[in-house]
Order: structure tokens, then C-alpha cells, then sequence
């Protein structure tokens, strides 16, 4: 299960206690680039906007916040890309935090929908804004189309009250919390197995290898998860991507929905030598080399 072997990353503490001081109780965070950064790669429309909201008195771990995110992208990238989500939570191991997604109809008569589409590009906005501002804390990803609200993502204490994300909206239809719907088996038939290689010493950013995994799933799911592929690219801040690229030169097929369990084994291994760094990666499906590529920062490296 993909949640056990999210679950079982034991990360050590790699950020600092206090990422942000002084900063203000429940404001949005100066992020200038935020929105460029956030439609690179992923098929954006204008029409789509994602409002941020930050509580610092609120410290979450760090790792906990990309190890829930990590599980979320991975079930979400699942569904197809019109398929309409309801209210839903995703949680620690020890259940102390998540993050939750709540949907939004404003009327019965003309209901809004949360579409997978818009859950991927709101969390990996979220995800992003977090890495960004580097304020583990509390935070609030308001998901608007045309303006209006469908829905919200927020990472919190499980402790904490929900925030009134709808206030002011005084036609809305009441959400029933806590429900665990649009559960899926995330267990594969085809056997994805990787052979990885470091390359030199230097060190990349774990924030930037998990956020980069992050949008390296929800792309796959653009993508379309059994289309078949010559290459996938994805680029996240600070020039770190994630790359595969097959083609004539492998005899198996390269879908999005390998490229999602690779990347993922990859991170687990990078965890388990806590080693985060450049790395070759040789993938196979089902015993058949299908692939190569890997983790880089800086100028992608050829394989």
C-alpha cells in the first residue's frame, strides 16, 4: 500500500523549529512568483484562482505536512480528471494532524464541483506556498473558480476547529464533516522496480525533492495515467526536476502511472541512505527496462 510506504519514511527533523518570527496571526503570505511558478508544467486555465491563508500560531512538523501530501496527490491522481470530490481527510500515522478537503455547493439548484483537476492544482498551490514561505504552520487553500469558491484544502492540528472557510456566503448547502468518501485501493498489478545511481556529493533540498514528487504525481494524472509516453518532464522551484524518458531505446512502454510509483521509490530510497542528491534512475515494469532518468537540480542531466 502506498500509504505504508509513505508512512513508513522516518525523516529526520531537516527544517527549523521556528521557521517564521514575528510573523502575523492568520495573513496571506508575500509570495510575488507564486502564481508563474505554480501553472509551470501543469495546464492552468485563468479562470482557476487559489487564495492562501496562513495561521502562524499553529506550528506543524514539517515532514508530516509533505508525508500527507505525498498520500493525498497519489489517491487524487487516481480519479479521472472530471470527477467530482466531496468532503475528505487524509492523516498522520499517529492521526494527530491532516489535511482536509472540504467541497462547497452553493446552491441545489446549481451546485458547484469539486473536480480532481482542481484538487491537484489547489494542493500542489498549497504545497508550493508552504515550501516557499517556509511557515509550517497552519494553512488555508481557498480553490476559486470565476471567483467563486468550490471547495478548500487546509493542513491542520486534528485538535484545531475547521476554519469558516465559507463566511459570508449565506446560500450555501451545509457539509457534512468528516465523511471518507472516494476511497480507491492505490495497489498495482504491474511490478515497478527502479535501480538508482548517486551522482557527486551535492546536496539538493529535501523540501524541494518532496514538493517536486508532489507535482510529479498530480502531472501524471494530467497526463493521463496509461497514455503512453517518450519522455516525462517535471520542474519545480529552484530548477529541481524529476525526468524519465524512454522511447525507442527501451523495449518496454513508459506510462504517467509508472513514473508516479518510481519517483516515489526513488524518494524512498534517497530516505532510507538519507542521501538527497542528484540520481540515476533505470526503470523497469514488470522485469522490462522501460525507462531511465532521475532527481536533478540545475541543468537535467542526459542519460
Amino acid at each position: 500500500m502506498l500509504s505504508q510506504m509513505i508512512s513508513g519514511l522516518m525523516l529526520p527533523m531537516f527544517w527549523g523549529t521556528n521557521p517564521v518570527e514575528a510573523a502575523p496571526s492568520l495573513s496571506k503570505p508575500d509570495l510575488g512568483t507564486l502564481d508563474r511558478l505554480n501553472a509551470s508544467g501543469f495546464d492552468i486555465p485563468p479562470e482557476f484562482k487559489v487564495d492562501i491563508t496562513v495561521d502562524d500560531s499553529v506550528h506543524l512538523e514539517p515532514e508530516e505536512i509533505y508525508r500527507i501530501a505525498l498520500d493525498m496527490m497519489y489517491e487524487v491522481s487516481e480519479f479521472p480528471l472530471t470527477h467530482a470530490w466531496f468532503d475528505r481527510d487524509w492523516s498522520s500515522p499517529d492521526g494527530n494532524m491532516g489535511i482536509f478537503m472540504e467541497h462547497k455547493a452553493f446552491s441545489r439548484k446549481d451546485p458547484s464541483e469539486l473536480y480532481t483537476r482542481y484538487v491537484i492544482w489547489g494542493l500542489y498551490h498549497m504545497m508550493l506556498s508552504i515550501t516557499l514561505s517556509r511557515r509550517y504552520c497552519q494553512t488555508i487553500a481557498v480553490l476559486k473558480w470565476l471567483g467563486v469558491p468550490v471547495g478548500a484544502i487546509y493542513v491542520a492540528k486534528k485538535a484545531s476547529l475547521r476554519h469558516d472557510w465559507t463566511s459570508g456566503e449565506q446560500n450555501g448547502v451545509p457539509i457534512q464533516l468528516g465523511q471518507q468518501q472516494d476511497e480507491v485501493s492505490l495497489s498495482t498489478s504491474e511490478d515497478v522496480g527502479v535501480i538508482i545511481n548517486w551522482v557527486g556529493e551535492v546536496p539538493i533540498p529535501r523540501e524541494l525533492i518532496y514538493l517536486t514528487t508532489i507535482k510529479a504525481i498530480g502531472e501524471a494524472a494530467e497526463r493521463g495515467l496509461d497514455q503512453a509516453v517518450p519522455t516525462l518532464l517535471t520542474t519545480s522551484i529552484q530548477r529541481v526536476s524529476w525526468h524519465l524518458h524512454g522511447g525507442v531505446s527501451f523495449p518496454g512502454i513508459l506510462r504517467p502511472r509508472h513514473s508516479r510509483l518510481a519517483a516515489l521509490q526513488t524518494l524512498s530510497k534517497m530516505q532510507e541512505d538519507r542521501r538527497f542528491q542528484n540520481v540515476h534512475v533505470w526503470m523497469s515494469v514488470n522485469g522490462v527496462n522501460t525507462a531511465a532518468g532521475g532527481f536533478s537540480q540545475g541543468a537535467r542531466m542526459l542519460w
